[in-house]
């Protein structure tokens, strides 16, 4: 099965590490050196927000709402007001699952104000559906109201502390050119790998999604592979 598949990699990166124990003689000068342990990293950033990579890190899936599984969200909206029949309206994106008791006041600033209560009074604000209705005092031209709704138009990626990413299998794929001008494609494939959980988030325009694979040893494989590097025709490569 494949979860995901990136393109435009920015900076990608093979670090083969090596360990080792040096033996000395009675005066510290090295005689030998005994290598212990290998290590093979795989690493880049894709030049661009990938959900399938990040459902990956933490250890989860990608949620996609439908008509008949829908997801749920909430937000803090700040909406302008119309004028509808002489009353002062605003309509928010989606319809609450339940009906907030407040709304607030958003001061010519654009700083917080006051909270204004939802109920049948006056000096209330109304809620039917997902129309607010401002009472005839309120002179503000913005109103903010904090809800939750329900939605068929989105997908939720979720971290929870309880759940972690598993081993799986890792194919990177370079287009490459020799010293004679012929294109051929470098496969690097990881049979047993650990995706890092660790990973940060440049949420600007310049902003791009790191990621970093460790190979590991498979104990039930008799060759004890990290991965291998395999080079050939350039198909299905830089498209």
């Amino acid at each position: 099965m494949v979860n995901w598949v990136l393109r435009n990699i920015e900076s990608p990166q093979a670090e083969f590490t090596g360990e080792s124990v040096d033996k000395t003689d009675e005066r510290g000068i090295l005689i030998s050196r005994f290598d212990t342990a290998k290590g093979f990293t795989l690493s880049g950033e894709s030049s661009k927000l990938e959900l399938g990579l990040m459902a990956s890190q933490l250890g989860t899936e990608v949620q996609v709402a439908t008509a008949d599984k829908k997801i749920k969200g909430e937000d803090f909206e700040i909406i302008t007001i119309v004028e509808d029949s002489g009353e002062k309206k605003a309509t928010m994106a989606y319809t609450p699952t339940t009906t907030p008791s407040v709304v607030y006041a958003i001061n010519k600033d654009k700083s917080l104000g006051d909270p204004i209560e939802v109920g049948t009074a006056d000096e209330n604000a109304k809620i039917t559906g997902n129309v607010i209705t401002l009472p005839d005092t309120y002179t503000g031209s913005r109103i903010g109201v904090l809800y939750q709704y329900e939605t068929d138009e989105a997908v939720r990626v979720t971290d929870s502390s309880e759940t972690f990413n598993k081993n799986a299998k890792y194919i990177a794929k370079i287009l490459a050119e020799d010293v004679c001008g012929v294109t051929a494609a470098i496969t690097i494939v990881i049979s047993k790998g650990k995706l890092d959980n660790n990973f940060s988030l440049n949420l600007t325009t310049e902003g791009t999604h790191p990621f970093s694979i460790s190979a590991m040893k498979d104990y039930c494989s008799e060759e004890e592979e990290l991965c291998y590097i395999l080079i050939g025709k350039a198909v299905g490569v830089g498209v």
